[in-house]
């Protein structure tokens, strides 16, 4: 029964304006931003909270190590997002304020029977993002939508930024911390899960410690790209969301997508607030282009009577591109078009070919050859949902033919046996042994075995700190899936009879998961100072290290226990099982991944030094270790020059290229025509079988696709 109660009012100063509520029942009824109304209920959001005063029952870090921990991992996210991308993105050189709209049908508000009908009224120019947020109060939630290229991002890392600054005055405070949600469909877990992965695998938080911060809410979550999860996982995406956010109540979330995307959903994220992210108006666009002066003159003229190009200019990512790519050009080297996509097809291949002629940066890589890397990382990209690479994360999935999977799985698996093979035989002939060829029969298998068993996803072995009874207890019981059937096996190929093959199976069993246990108790909470480019793989190799010494200790011991000659065969399988499970087989699968990916030429040899030279050419941007393309729209097109075989009736994206190697446009005139002649090499160049692009006739690869070409017999 509901008890009548006289309304209470109050005003409160928060921010830069006043808020004047009315509290009647279990609802209230505020005025936040310039008579925009929003009902909350009070079982979901407590008046206090809009006081400014946590009610949540966070632990605060007590200790001056959990302190540093969460200061290392607060620099991190400004040293990535804010410095190393908002500061050099493309948005900032379009220096213009980027208006906001009120979006409150966008989100589904609990308990709440009516809102007001406010949506898409625009906010004062003077309100940004952080006004809003703030004003909201704490335990906030809120959705930032918006078109593409209109600039999501940029708000989304404007708020990270103020919130950076104000966590840095105030540890004790929820870190702002910037994850991509793409990279959730792979796996679909539950958020709280998909959170830890994401904390270990991009900022190098151990996995202990990333779940005692979601446990105690002390992350506020900036979570960019929910329409680049994979389309038909979109759904799961915001339910899952909710459901997170049911658990963890007091976890402030800010979300970014795409409206379109959005509005196709049937499921609405249970958020506090929405806001869009205005398009850019005229008035904006003709500013800007004027304050470049006579740079942009062909620009400034077609954007005047071409209304694709004034829609496309919209966006303050393209209208950035444009000043790229269009500086200094005729009117006459732009495209004449009303069509929207080829405006946008012609204005990227203009950007990457300005971007490759650029004197700033040392032509390091032929134009042909780094073509096909980008295309190729950026179809794989897409493919899998993918928005930051860490060359780390390369995984055997990346592999586009069966034949490729083969080569993968035979050549870890000799590889692992050859290793074990030599350290077995060279420990015998160290210590003169008479069991030289027994310790080779031993390293052999186990090598091999170790890495034969488990053929699915890499996994680095990054951090060994302080230890661990819970991690090394988990680890010890799912690693009997591997430790005693190779245990047996190797003993059953190594005995003179049943009863000594089950004794040596048992040792080598018994050994392994001593092993696997100081592997899982070494893995204690640290967060990684330093983050460089592919650093799990070479963190593994030198965990590998560690961890096989002590290994070969452990099993020389227990050999002893067991007499002679087991002390050498302990040693061997102690130290080949901790070099190989204490990060070697990372590094065996990650290298051998790349050695068939080189062979193929889909990769250089040295990547990192390929992705920053990307940087470079403003293609690409550094994030701690990993790298992403500087926009969605610039990954898809390069995803897109995927070819369109020349014999299909569709008509082919052709980008021709003159004796100067200039870009002109081809004649389509007789596509479609069956009386139409094959096309000729114009001087001598080499026409691409996959895309029809001419190239010229030194090129080895397609600069439109990347294609090997096939230079004609004479």
């Amino acid at each position: 029964m509901t008890t009548n109660q006289e309304p209470y009012n109050r005003s409160i100063n928060i921010g830069n304006g006043n808020y004047n509520e009315s509290i009647q029942g279990d609802y209230i009824q505020g005025d936040l931003i310039s008579g925009s109304v929003i009902y909350i209920n009070k079982s979901l959001f407590q008046i206090s909270d809009l006081l400014g005063r946590r009610i949540s029952d966070v632990a605060k870090p007590a200790t001056q190590e959990e302190y540093k921990q969460r200061k290392v991992l607060l620099n991190k996210v400004k040293n990535y997002w804010i410095e190393g991308v908002l500061e050099k993105s493309l948005h900032s050189r379009v220096m213009i304020s980027l208006g906001l709209e009120e979006r409150l049908d966008a989100v589904e508000h609990l308990g709440i029977e009516e809102l007001p009908d406010k949506s898409g009224q625009a906010l004062p120019t003077e309100v940004g993002v952080t006004d809003v947020f703030t004003q909201m109060g704490e335990g906030r939630t809120l959705l930032i939508l918006g078109q593409p290229g209109a600039g999501k991002t940029t708000t989304l890392l404007t708020l990270t930024k103020h919130l950076i600054t104000r966590t840095q005055e105030d540890l004790s405070r929820p870190i702002p911390v910037v994850f991509n949600l793409s990279s959730w469909a792979s796996k679909q877990q539950n958020i709280a899960d998909w959170l830890v992965q994401e904390l270990n695998r991009q900022y190098k938080v151990s996995k202990s410690l990333a779940k005692l911060w979601i446990k105690e809410q002390q992350l506020l979550l900036m979570l960019d790209g929910l329409d680049e999860v994979k389309s038909e996982y979109q759904e799961a995406c915001v339910q899952a969301l909710n459901e997170f956010m049911q658990k963890h109540g007091q976890t402030e979330i800010i979300v970014c997508s795409r409206i379109q995307d959005y509005n196709a959903l049937s499921t609405r994220l249970q958020l506090q607030g929405a806001i869009c992210v205005q398009s850019l108006t005229d008035e904006q666009i003709n500013q800007y282009i004027n304050s470049a002066g006579n740079q942009l003159q062909a620009l400034r003229t077609l954007l005047e009577r071409d209304t694709a190009l004034q829609e496309l200019a919209k966006s303050p990512l393209t209208l950035s591109v444009m000043t790229l790519a269009y500086e200094g050009k005729l009117v006459e080297d732009l495209p004449q078009t009303n069509s929207i996509e080829e405006h946008r097809r012609h204005l990227f291949n203009t950007y990457i070919e300005t971007m490759f002629s650029r004197k700033q940066a040392k032509q390091k890589y032929p134009k042909e050859q780094a073509m096909r890397w980008l295309i190729w990382l950026a179809k794989r990209m897409s493919q899998t949902s993918q928005t930051m690479f860490l060359i780390e994360g390369l995984q055997p999935t990346w592999f586009q033919t069966k034949t490729q999977k083969i080569l993968y799985r035979i050549g870890t698996f000799l590889i692992g046996g050859l290793l074990g093979g030599l350290i077995g035989a060279l420990i015998g002939f160290i210590d003169q042994s008479k069991f030289v060829q027994l310790t080779l029969q031993i390293g052999l298998p186990i090598g091999g075995l170790s890495l034969l068993l488990q053929m699915t996803e890499i996994k680095t072995v990054e951090t060994l700190k302080l230890w661990s009874w819970q991690e090394a207890k988990k680890l010890l019981s799912n690693g009997l899936v591997v430790t005693l059937p190779l245990g047996l096996i190797v003993g059953l190929l190594n005995g003179k009879n049943l009863g000594l093959k089950l004794f040596l199976g048992v040792i080598y069993w018994l050994i392994a998961e001593l092993v696997l246990g100081l592997l899982g108790g070494l893995r204690g909470p640290e967060i990684e100072r330093k983050t460089s480019p592919n650093q799990g793989i070479s963190n593994s190799g030198r965990n590998a290290l560690i961890i096989g010494a002590i290994g070969g200790l452990i099993g020389g011991l227990i050999g002893q226990l067991s007499g002679k000659p087991w002390v050498l065969l302990g040693l061997i399988f102690g130290l080949i099982f901790g070099l190989i499970f204490g990060g070697g087989k990372a590094c065996i699968q990650h290298f051998t991944l790349r050695f068939i990916l080189y062979s193929k030429g889909y990769i250089p040899r040295n990547y990192a030094h390929f992705l920053d030279y990307g940087t470079e050419r403003i293609f690409l941007q550094k994030v701690g270790g990993g790298y992403i393309f500087v926009h969605r729209m610039l990954l898809q097109h390069f995803a897109e020059m995927a070819s369109v075989p020349v014999q299909s009736t569709t008509v082919p994206n052709l980008q021709f290229i003159d004796r100067n190697h200039t870009p002109v446009e081809p004649d389509l005139s007789n596509v479609g025509n069956s009386a139409a002649q094959p096309q000729t090499p114009v001087q001598n160049h080499l026409v691409c079988t996959n895309c029809g692009n001419n190239n010229p006739p030194n090129y080895k690869f397609c600069s439109k696709c990347g294609t090997q070409l096939i230079k004609p017999s004479i």
